[in-house]
């Protein structure tokens, strides 16, 4: 029997698979298509991403914990700048949980070098993404993967920093780093060396890897690097005051030692924005 709006619970709706959207070594993501919805912002029609592990991984104890554990931060979460989590499986089906659907990537963009050079553009995305960061780390929640790749949007909408799940995983030791989706030259290019070396970091790892994307972001394309040791040279050419300062920014934000580092996303964001206003007054 086919269920109807009317059998389903509140807030419960049907879907079915409309093509997978990517895939990685851990797991993958599809987009859905609403069929049957008693839920008010899920009509049906509508078009969403689900996100779940692949079959050899869905076994492993240890990522599973993780995936549950992003799930369980996603819910927790509430930011315009963060991806939210919009379903979840129902007991007894295989784990999941849905999110938006997003067309493009940080990843993509840079790639198109709409942003090469300019600073000030790279600054103010910046400040939005570490203000969302300071948000995540004020409840507890160390990313520890932030990279181009695991930041999304649609065209005209918020950038959005999704995957908060598996950054655990990323060390050299890591039986499972080789199968993460990696870029260029891999998810290792925007690890801090306490994480590459032991697994765990705190939020200045976070500060670390935003440093690399926003480096990689105006510069274009990636450097050569040694991994957790940073940029090296400016990341654009020092035009102006403020082109001069979002250098010096950068350069902190990666430094090789963590305490040598700006101590938390919110000095990230006013110290962007201080770059920002130097030129704004010349």
């Amino acid at each position: 029997m086919i269920a109807t709006p009317m059998m389903l619970p509140t807030d419960h709706f049907l879907f079915q698979e409309l093509g997978e959207l990517g895939r990685g070594g851990l797991g993958h993501v599809d987009m859905i298509s609403v069929t049957e919805s008693n839920c008010g912002n899920k009509p049906v029609g509508s078009r969403w991403a689900r996100k779940r592990l692949n079959a050899k991984w869905d076994a492993h104890p240890a990522i599973r914990d993780r995936f549950e554990r992003e799930i369980l931060a996603l819910k927790r979460m509430s930011h315009a700048n963060i991806v939210t989590l919009e379903g979840e499986n129902l007991p007894g089906q295989p784990r999941f949980y849905v999110m938006p659907l997003y067309g493009s990537s940080a990843r993509k963009h840079i790639a198109s070098g709409a942003w090469t050079g300019q600073w000030a553009s790279v600054a103010r995305v910046g400040v939005t993404l570490a203000e969302a960061m300071q948000y995540a780390h004020d409840l507890g929640f160390i990313h520890r993967d932030l990279k181009p790749d695991n930041i999304l949007f649609n065209p005209g909408k918020p950038l959005v920093i999704a995957d908060w799940g598996l950054g655990y995983f990323v060390h050299k030791e890591s039986k499972v780093l080789q199968h993460l989706t990696r870029g260029g030259m891999g998810t290792e290019y925007y690890c801090s060396l306490e994480q590459w070396s032991t697994g765990k970091c705190d939020h200045r790892g976070d500060i670390y890897s935003l440093g690399m994307t926003l480096d990689e972001w105006v510069r274009g394309c990636q450097q050569p690097i040694t991994v957790g040791m940073g940029v090296s040279g400016p990341s654009v050419v020092a035009s102006s005051p403020g082109a001069n300062a979002f250098n010096q920014v950068i350069y902190r934000m990666t430094r090789l030692i963590r305490t040598e580092r700006p101590p938390s996303m919110t000095a990230v964001a006013n110290e962007l924005a201080a770059a920002l206003r130097l030129d704004e007054l010349h």
